[in-house]
């Protein structure tokens, strides 16, 4: 989908800002991963990367609750969460989607033996491996490679960066349907594609287009929602969807 410009910069800079004052001091992703930019275990880092492959189509929070569950209750808190879950066919792992209840989908329980398979013959297990030494759009490759996927790629080189496991240049948003709500309403009047709301995101901040994202997911989760509270919104005085919905 073609991205339009707008009339003026002024729209952009404005939200721009506004994003960006909500995000403050940075984004929390749990204390077992805030490590003052230490570098973590193995043992963090595969359950972090585990976590992130399942935070798709779901709520977050039920996301890593499910994947915390999985290391710790179901497989007992192993060693090296890979051979856990590898350890036995990939034709019995699916079988048990219904029994562990991962997630709604069922290509996305598959996806964690077929990841976990990978790390363990490509990198030894280690998924600090994929983005040791690497700059953001090194390791974004390696994950797409493995299977990740794009947009949750996107989060997971986005997240290293906030709990300063990687260093390098702009990183883009997660075009999930919060960021693809707020953005296309804002700037376009209506939701838009992953695609688009990506390249609008490089447009607002194009220095690091990731730092828009917490905010994005915060707007789209408490105000922004399917059913608009525009009122509420920190973003409705310069919102293409909110000043076309304003009553005269």
């Amino acid at each position: 989908m073609e991205v339009p410009a707008t009339d003026s910069g002024v729209r952009d800079q404005r939200i721009a800002e506004a994003l960006l004052g909500m995000r403050g001091d940075g984004i929390d992703w749990g204390q077992s991963y805030q490590s003052g930019g230490e570098p973590w275990s193995m043992k963090v880092a595969n359950r972090f990367l585990l976590c992130c492959l399942l935070d798709y189509q779901v709520p977050s929070s039920q996301a890593w609750a499910n994947g915390e569950r999985l290391v710790k209750d179901i497989l007992g808190d192993p060693d090296n969460v890979w051979l856990a879950i590898t350890s036995v066919p990939l034709s019995e792992w699916v079988s048990r989607h219904a029994v562990y209840k991962l997630h709604r989908f069922p290509k996305a329980h598959e996806r964690l033996w077929r990841t976990g398979k990978r790390i363990i013959d490509e990198w030894g297990g280690d998924a600090r491996r994929i983005w040791e030494g690497k700059n953001p759009s090194a390791a974004l490759e390696v994950l797409w490679n493995i299977g990740a996927g794009d947009q949750i790629s996107r989060m997971i080189v986005g997240a290293l960066k906030d709990c300063g496991q990687i260093t390098g240049t702009a990183s883009d948003v997660k075009g999930d349907v919060y960021v693809r709500r707020v953005l296309g309403r804002a700037l376009l009047g209506l939701p838009t594609d992953a695609e688009a709301a990506v390249a609008l995101a490089r447009r607002l901040h194009p220095s690091d287009p990731w730092q828009l994202d917490a905010p994005l997911w915060m707007v789209g989760s408490t105000t922004c929602k399917t059913n608009p509270i525009c009122p509420k919104c920190n973003l409705s005085p310069h919102c293409v969807y909110a000043l076309g919905n304003v009553a005269p």
